[in-house]
């Protein structure tokens, strides 16, 4: 049958990676609602690598409704802790030496502990129905306890991040395909990596 030929079954697939991209680009326009725009990019692209999902448009957006209040809250959240970071590495400096320390120490702690939830929070949000606290809670438990998992989950995203700020800078062409389906197709690799933490994860 066709369904089953691998050469259109690639093709499908990367056809709904790009849907799915453009649904995404779209619903973080107007930048608050990005925590609920990755939320949703989680959602899809997790049911995909389980091949749970057949209409990528109605379940982006559905799962991108569903999630709007708790994500954009966290997203917020994690927005002015970040901003609470830059802030105090500016000011840091202008401290004594002794005490720029101990500001660096805390700041490299609370900073392992953001980059934590930033990798989790938002799948996690995807896949279970927990309140913000539990799920911050959690988010942070599966990716301290899954250390393999977390640092490869960081290697991914820093190489499409590093990817895509090359792209702006290297290549139209390339900046083109980054457009049409970088962000989905990060997703999906990550999705990949997360569908096994999160399976065990549920049979506790």
């Amino acid at each position: 049958m066709l369904a089953e030929n691998p050469v259109m079954s690639g093709l499908n697939k990367m056809v709904d990676l790009i849907v799915l991209n453009l649904c995404f680009l779209i619903s973080c326009l107007p930048v608050f609602t990005i925590g609920a725009g990755v939320t949703a990019l989680y959602s899809v692209n997790l049911k995909m690598v389980r091949n749970e999902e057949s209409y990528v448009f109605r379940s982006y957006w559905r799962a991108f409704r569903e999630n709007f209040r708790q994500a954009t809250m966290c997203w917020l959240l994690l927005a002015a802790v970040g901003a609470v970071f830059a802030w105090d590495l500016r000011m840091i400096p202008l401290f004594p030496d002794v005490v720029q320390y101990v500001f660096y120490a805390g700041v490299v702690i609370c900073g392992v502990v953001y980059v934590i939830e930033l990798l989790y929070v938002f799948a996690y949000l995807a896949r279970f129905r927990d309140g913000l606290c539990k799920s911050l809670k959690n988010a942070f438990l599966i990716g301290g306890t899954r250390v393999a998992c977390t640092g490869t989950l960081l290697l991914v995203t820093s190489a499409f991040t590093a990817l895509g700020i090359a792209c702006l800078t290297e290549s139209i062409l390339f900046l083109f395909f980054w457009l049409a389906a970088g962000a989905s197709v990060m997703g999906y690799v990550q999705a990949w990596i997360l569908r096994s933490v999160f399976d065990r994860y549920e049979k506790k």
